[in-house]
């Protein structure tokens, strides 16, 4: 079921390239699109930068992060939390939308946190 959800994510959301299914420690439960090994170095990258984000927030009380943006030249990373410590990596050409990315993952998001719940 977790395959059938990004690979969802894929067909909806326009301009997404690839995405991840992380956990706490930076580890692919699941994966949909591009190059895995590429994929899966970069999601462990990422959810290290999304855990000191988190706490940088905490520390600042701003409130909980909805998500994070990496903006690259040739496209972009978009880390969304789903529930507890997993997360959702969408890897975003440069011409995506990205409120339409994050409008179009709600329901990836949702249907994430039933399956691990």
């Amino acid at each position: 079921m977790l395959n059938q959800i990004l690979e969802d994510v894929l067909s909806s959301v326009i301009g997404s390239r690839a995405v991840i299914f992380l956990d706490g420690e930076g580890e692919a439960i699941a994966h949909a699109g591009g190059d895995a090994a590429d994929i899966k170095l970069l999601g462990a990258w990422k959810e290290i930068h999304l855990d000191h984000i988190r706490g940088i927030a905490m520390r600042l009380g701003i409130g909980d992060i909805h998500a994070v943006l990496f903006s690259l030249d040739g496209g972009n990373e978009l880390l969304v939390p789903v529930s507890g410590e997993y997360c959702l990596l969408v890897f975003l050409s440069a011409y995506a939308g990205v409120q339409d990315a994050m409008a179009g993952l709600k329901t990836a998001v949702e249907r994430l946190k039933r399956e691990i719940e």
